[in-house]
């Protein structure tokens, strides 16, 4: 044992002297940067350094791994100099974090944004990259670079002993199991359902509170791995034909053929039915409720998924964005925080935002893409008494859909929550059908005709529009897979004593187009919704009508002619397809990656 505790203790200084370093940092780039606090309380501020201990922690494990390996190494020899193995790691190491860091704080200071590895396509361009920077700001940068460089190599240095002692005897190394699994649960993130991403940073609604929050290092390396060329993806054809075929698609037209709402400005609940597709839940058997409901609502008959996941099916509702096929934009932070949102818009026009879901809050960086888009209220399990999260992904659904955890205090509102319960592995506290699937959407929709039924004694009800519409499909019965076009369909219902009458509206729309068609209702712009139509316009029946339903390296274009497959790999059509439609296909992800590709530089 007295050669284990100066190794476990080495490991130790090390890891807390790594958590000192990036506390200062924020500290430093939150007095560097104060302007751009834009009103945030300084408890706020000061509470960046508490939460963004967990992202240190992960970077602060993945940094030890090294220093790890040489202690484990060491127990073979009798005296093993640590301090002079490890001296050239440290170097890279402080280099790399001091190089990151003092860009992240400089850069903030004129772009107001984290820097990540999509900013690195201006090192090819040096003279691009520096060009906010005046002469002096750049030497002083250099020289700030030097002594950081030189005062973490020091604390590092300072950290580590300059030899271990020890008779050798591999089994003293066995000590070393349980605190190599420590670092690898610590470079996760901890035991949850999620692994370490820039979300576990974010608390705030303040995006200066979370941007200091957030590790510079982390953010970084992270992006790395989530960096791509959106424009290289779909490139094959001019600009010129491309904009031919895409037409008026997607013109703006606020104009309204019908009237939906009887209240200008109701209070909004969106409810989110994970995986709920038209195939599993428009049944007698399954989705009894829903059916129900459909008969005393606005029913749009001829509504597509744009996606085949939750974490790009919420993109598509909530930012009136189109679904990409080999990505997900939500994992992009430096394109989340510029696409255009139904939660940022209506939340400028007097609403207050809530999102509610009963499971890990920040699986696929939901957190950070939640509070970057305009949501002020985030919920997730850890908003529940933990004695509630008794199935695989969280809290079950009957716990959620409630007035009193749906509802806030100030009006108007627009809260959503996402449902859980309707995914695999399907453990739901309900065994009515013998299908344990089928079971756990009948479940599911038992919960959503409690609900209802409680905002229905409410004074609530007369003002309030209530939307029901999936994140995606599912396969079900001979349906096997989610290329299938038979799961892009979904029901989208509007409800509530907001409605002025029931009806059915039968054009063909996607989940995209929500944004557009609400906001028109409202009387509140929605030109920057790029992707979304208005389809109760009076034009929208002379345009060309299609939804796009994009899966993993494949797509599938809805049209009054049928339906069209794409193949994402090979750029070729799949199967039969009305005349020109796979080209219209082609021309459309071409201008939607594009697009796409452009947000990050606005």
């Amino acid at each position: 044992m007295k050669s284990v505790a100066p190794r476990l203790l080495f490991l130790l200084r090390l890891y807390i002297t790594l958590l000192l370093i990036f506390v200062t940092q924020k500290a430093i780039f939150m007095l560097v940067n104060q302007g751009f606090a834009d009103g945030a309380p300084f408890f706020s501020c000061l509470s960046s350094l508490w939460h963004g201990l967990r992202l240190d922690s992960v970077t602060a494990c993945y940094i030890i791994i090294l220093p790890a390996v040489a202690v484990i190494v060491s127990f073979f020899f009798r005296r093993f100099p640590l301090r002079r193995v490890l001296m050239p790691y440290y170097v890279v190491v402080a280099l790399l974090m001091a190089v990151i860091f003092v860009a992240d704080t400089i850069l903030y200071h004129f772009w107001g944004a984290k820097l990540d590895a999509n900013d690195l396509m201006y090192a090819t361009n040096p003279k691009d990259m520096l060009a906010s920077l005046s002469l002096w700001v750049i030497i002083a940068a250099f020289a700030i670079l030097g002594l950081v460089v030189w005062h973490y190599i020091r604390r590092l240095r300072h950290a580590t002993p300059v030899s271990l002692e020890h008779k050798p005897s591999p089994w003293h190394g066995l000590w070393m199991l349980p605190v190599s699994a420590l670092i690898f649960l610590g470079m996760r993130g901890g035991a949850s359902e999620s692994t370490a991403n820039p979300s576990y940073a974010y608390f705030s609604p303040y995006p200066f509170c979370n941007h200091a929050a957030l590790n510079p290092t982390f953010n970084m390396l992270h992006s790395l791995f989530k960096a791509q060329d959106l424009c290289a993806e779909f490139d094959r054809m001019p600009e010129a034909e491309v904009s031919a075929l895409i037409g008026n698609a997607f013109d703006y037209d606020p104009a309204l053929a019908d009237t939906l709402l009887c209240i200008d400005r109701p209070n909004i609940m969106l409810v989110i039915w994970e995986s709920g597709g038209s195939g599993m839940v428009l049944n007698d058997s399954v989705g009894p409720n829903l059916l129900s409901l459909a008969d005393s609502s606005v029913f749009f008959s001829r509504c597509y998924a744009n996606n085949f996941r939750t974490d790009r099916g919420i993109i598509s509702i909530i930012n009136g964005w189109l679904g990409l096929p080999t990505t997900s934009l939500m994992k992009r932070t430096d394109i989340c925080r510029q696409l255009p949102s139904l939660a940022r818009t209506l939340a400028s026009n007097g609403y207050s935002t809530m999102f509610t879901y009963g499971g890990d809050i920040d699986f696929t960086n939901m957190r950070l893409y939640l509070l970057e888009t305009g949501f002020t209220d985030v919920r997730g399990s850890q908003h529940f008494p933990a004695k509630l999260s008794t199935s695989s992904w969280g809290v079950p659904d009957h716990h959620v859909l409630t007035v009193e955890n749906l509802v806030p205090a100030s009006r108007p509102f627009f809260s959503t929550v996402l449902t859980l319960s309707s995914h695999e592995p399907w453990d739901v506290p309900m065994h009515r059908l013998a299908d344990v699937k089928q079971n756990a959407f009948a479940y599911t929709d038992s919960c959503l005709g409690a609900f209802v039924g409680q905002l229905r004694q409410l004074p609530l009800w007369d003002s309030l529009l209530l939307i029901i519409v999936p994140d995606h499909g599912v396969p079900f019965a001979d349906v096997p897979s989610t290329s299938d076009p038979r799961v892009a369909s979904i029901p989208l219902l509007w409800t509530g004593g907001a409605v002025r009458h029931p009806q059915t509206v039968g054009c063909i729309m996607s989940q995209s187009d929500i944004a557009a068609t609400l906001l028109a209702q409202l009387g509140l712009p929605a030109s920057e919704f790029v992707f979304s139509r208005n389809v109760l316009s009076p034009g929208y029946a002379s345009r060309r009508q299609f939804a796009l339903h994009a899966y993993k390296n494949g797509a599938n274009l809805f049209t009054p002619d049928g339906v069209s497959g794409y193949d994402c790999v090979d750029h070729s059509p799949l199967g039969p397809s009305p005349a020109g439609d796979s080209r219209f296909t082609e021309a459309l992800l071409q201008y939607l990656y594009h697009i796409t590709a452009d947000l990050p530089r606005r």
